[in-house]
């Protein structure tokens, strides 16, 4: 496990009661450095925490990225819960409810869920173009401080993990919402590598996985280089390797503690080598200051370590004019961006809009899309959480990748695994 210093750690009541969860507490004590002694908790001293401590509403980690200790906290999922026993709590607890139906973190009844981002009612109300699917989590906060990013604050780590593992299994047997899905993405609320394997989750997940006929896990290793303890595991092909990769200057200096660009790619080409299959998210693409330089040099580095599958990209958004000049400090993203963020209205009320103007995006896509068919032409691109009216702006680009907003194939996308002729290895890296 990598190590975290925290400025404080929590026991949830029924994570100590369980003494399987406590084993794994246990290995993970001696990576977690704090002045102070794990306090156990009930489901008051949780509420007060979500509450005193704005968990709910962290601030992005900006330009303080070096000052964040989060909150680490070893919770239990309450699957034995009747519905009226999870009324009660929901009525007394309302802001361990945070965000119901998608992720919901604190209130220890998710771990399995189903993500409604992609069905038909979210595509026609917000533009985007996504795909639904059941997902897996068990942790929510992060190792890592990038600029751009809250989840520093809190590391919300579920340890009943046996509970957990027969509640996805189950969930396998009964996929009532997407009968036909085959990749099942495990968070990506964290960079889970981080906690092994003293956390003991990934192998749990991989051992499923490996053993279920027609079903595949996303294993998000994000921006972390700590993959050695994977490299033995028996995955059978069934698990797919995810890094969230980006040019050098952001991994230098937006993306404090994570792995450099090239230990980032030294990783994914040892899991290569183990036999998992790869892909990369360009996630979030900042437009830093030199972008038009620095994106061909990681596509190419890419493509000269690595055999990716796919790429994925994802700008920088959810932000407006003064929020980045907060979080950024002068000279770092490009002027233009920046000065175009301006003269947009500060908050249109809807989160989806907080981005860069489209023609700025579609500048940085297209620069994507020409490298990756001069590098790698049968190599496929995707966008994710992107407008219907952009995948339609660069549609000629996508198509020749067998590319389309209703069929296409990306790193969560629920049936971006198997036999799909756009993920068959037909070109040796550059």
């Amino acid at each position: 496990m990598m190590p975290i210093q925290a400025r404080a750690v929590y026991v949830k009541r029924e994570a100590y009661e369980d003494p399987r969860a406590m084993e794994r507490v246990d290995r993970m004590l001696p990576f977690i450095h704090c002045e102070s002694e794990p306090v156990v908790i009930d489901d008051e001293g949780w509420y007060r925490l979500v509450l005193d401590g704005g968990l709910n509403s962290l601030p992005r980690h900006g330009r303080n990225a070096d000052t964040i200790e989060p909150i680490v906290i070893f919770n239990a999922f309450l699957y034995d819960h009747t519905p009226e026993e999870r009324d009660r709590r929901r009525e007394k607890f309302p802001k361990l409810f945070r965000t119901p139906g998608t992720n919901d973190p604190y209130s220890g009844y998710g771990g399995w869920e189903w993500r409604k981002s992609g069905a038909d009612e979210y595509r026609r109300t917000t533009g985007l173009v996504c795909q639904p699917a059941y997902a897996i989590h068990s942790i929510w906060g992060c190792h890592f401080r990038c600029s751009y990013c809250d989840l520093g604050g809190v590391a919300n780590v579920y340890v009943n993990l046996d509970d957990w593992i027969d509640r996805i299994r189950a969930g396998l047997g009964n996929l009532n919402n997407a009968p036909d899905q085959t990749l099942f993405q495990w968070d990506n609320g964290a960079d889970v590598v981080c906690w092994e394997p003293e956390y003991g989750a990934t192998r749990l997940l991989v051992d499923l996985f490996a053993r279920t006929p027609g079903k595949h896990l996303e294993l998000y290793v994000g921006k972390s280089d700590h993959v050695d303890y994977l490299l033995d595991y028996d995955h059978r092909g069934h698990t797919v390797c995810c890094w969230s990769i980006a040019a050098e200057t952001q991994c230098r200096d937006l993306e404090k503690r994570t792995a450099s660009l090239e230990d980032r790619l030294r990783a994914a080409r040892r899991c290569e080598d183990a036999g998992y299959p790869v892909r990369m998210r360009l996630s979030p693409m900042v437009p830093i200051a030199g972008w038009q330089d620095e994106i061909p040099h990681m596509l190419r580095r890419i493509f000269e370590e690595t055999s990716p599958e796919m790429l994925t990209i994802e700008p920088l958004r959810f932000y407006t004019y003064d929020q980045l000049v907060r979080d950024f400090a002068p000279g770092v993203l490009d002027a233009e961006f920046v000065d175009a963020m301006r003269d947009l209205p500060d908050d249109t009320g809807d989160w989806h809009r907080r981005e860069f103007p489209d023609e700025l995006r579609q500048r940085m896509f297209a620069l994507v899309l020409d490298e990756v068919a001069r590098l790698s032409p049968a190599t496929p691109v995707a966008f994710c959480r992107e407008k219907r009216t952009m995948w339609d702006a660069l549609q000629s680009d996508l198509a020749r990748m067998g590319q389309h907003p209703d069929d296409y194939v990306c790193n969560c996308g629920p049936r971006s695994v198997g036999p799909d002729a756009r993920l068959l290895p037909t070109v040796a890296p550059v």
